[in-house]
């Protein structure tokens, strides 16, 4: 595998303080995977994520930036806009934009059950450029191509999940998400997952006289295991298949501040020859009570 070239985009800001009990609204650590957690009623969060991939294949790399304006409604409902810029490194080709995406995500039940069930619908609007990996869903062999981006023509989309986690201790959490897309261009659904974990692995309450946690700030530290990829569409049926489908694997770190503000950092490789060879994805933010 080659190596992969990084640019420098523009970053920062984001993220609330967490409760004692490590909750955190939706993703933890995780760039792709959602857990059961939903943003705090009436906060505020903006987030950036930042992708730099590299493709293989003899295909042009890219950088995508995605804009994350996120509310909580209630402490059951958590809705957000996102706004995508994306710059592919080919010839003479401008930083564009690439995408529109409005999410509601929809917890069932407030207090704790077995599976903590979250229902999850995204509208998409995305243009041809539109590169950033937000789920991967298909199949390589089918009218789609298996990853979000790379289209032909823009397209209409809306992307609906189960989301089902569990916080097996108060530092890890265990999720798993089904995800269904159907593209209003063609009525072709597609098909894909997410499973994986966050663990708080430091917690400032904990740190006792290993560090200072009042003069660095660090309230906790958490890492997340993330394993996604497409499992087929309604056209050819689904599969699992490494020569039809893109799976990947992601190990993620993610820092929360005494001042409402995180920042993280990941890697995404491939697991099959259809798949990018490699993603390194950041993501920095704060929250707003």
């Amino acid at each position: 595998m080659e190596h992969l070239g990084l640019s420098v985009g523009g970053f920062t800001l984001c993220v609330s303080l967490l409760f004692a009990s490590g909750t955190r609204a939706g993703q933890d650590a995780n760039f792709i995977l959602y857990n059961q957690h939903m943003e705090e009623k009436g906060s505020t969060e903006f987030e950036v994520f930042s992708d730099y991939s590299h493709v293989g294949k003899g295909d042009p790399n890219y950088t995508a930036q995605l804009f994350e304006f996120e509310y909580g409604v209630t402490e059951l409902l958590t809705t957000a806009v996102y706004l995508e810029g994306v710059k592919t490194f080919e010839g003479n080709q401008n930083y564009d934009f690439g995408s529109f995406r409005f999410e509601n995500r929809l917890r069932l039940f407030e207090e704790e059950t077995l599976l903590n069930p979250v229902l999850y619908a995204e509208y998409e609007y995305k243009k041809p450029l539109s590169r950033f990996v937000r789920a991967v869903v298909g199949r390589t062999d089918g009218e789609k191509e298996g990853e979000e981006g790379g289209t032909q023509e823009s397209e209409h989309e809306l992307e609906t999940k189960l989301i089902i986690g569990r916080d097996l201790t108060s530092n890890l959490n265990v999720a798993f998400n089904t995800i269904q897309e159907i593209n209003f261009n063609n009525g072709l659904w597609s098909f894909g997952y997410a499973a994986g974990l966050n663990y708080a692995f430091f917690r400032a309450a904990e740190a006792s006289n290993l560090i200072d946690a009042g003069e660095s700030g660090l309230e906790k530290m958490t890492v997340g295991l993330e394993l996604y990829g497409g499992l087929g569409d309604s056209e050819k049926g689904f599969t699992f298949s490494g020569s039809k489908t893109e799976q990947y694997v992601g190990l993620n770190l993610r820092a929360d501040f005494k001042n409402d503000f995180h920042a993280g950092i990941g890697g995404a490789f491939g697991l099959t020859d259809q798949s990018e060879d490699a993603i390194v994805r950041l993501t920095a933010g704060y929250e707003f009570d």
